[in-house]
């Protein structure tokens, strides 16, 4: 898989408070790319989507389906995005509850 940004979670699957860390130099959602990689800590990998509704202010994070290394299936997630915080080198998105898949 070959994007231009890579984020990273400390964990093999995502659940509400979980945070990502998107290694980059914008410092707001709004100059993210809208689809990325994401690198779990076991070592699978997906794509992930940005989606802002304009005007709503709110974002949501949508994880296209993947395989853990352990061979466990996640179906596609869409995540509500809690919060983005610009640090050192990228930003920490925290994510809130999961939404209903489209």
């Amino acid at each position: 898989m070959t994007l231009s940004i890579t984020a990273y979670v400390g964990y093999s699957h995502l659940f509400p408070g979980a945070r990502l860390w998107l290694e980059t130099s914008g410092e707001r959602l709004e100059h993210m790319p809208e689809v990325f990689a994401l690198e779990f800590s076991d070592g699978s990998w997906s794509s992930a989507h940005l989606f802002h509704e304009p005007g709503d202010g709110s974002w949501e994070l949508i994880v296209e389906g993947y395989s853990t290394k352990r061979g466990t299936p996640v179906d596609e997630r869409v995540w509500t995005v809690t919060a983005a915080e610009a640090l050192e080198g990228g930003l920490e998105l925290k994510l809130g509850s999961r939404l209903p898949s489209g």
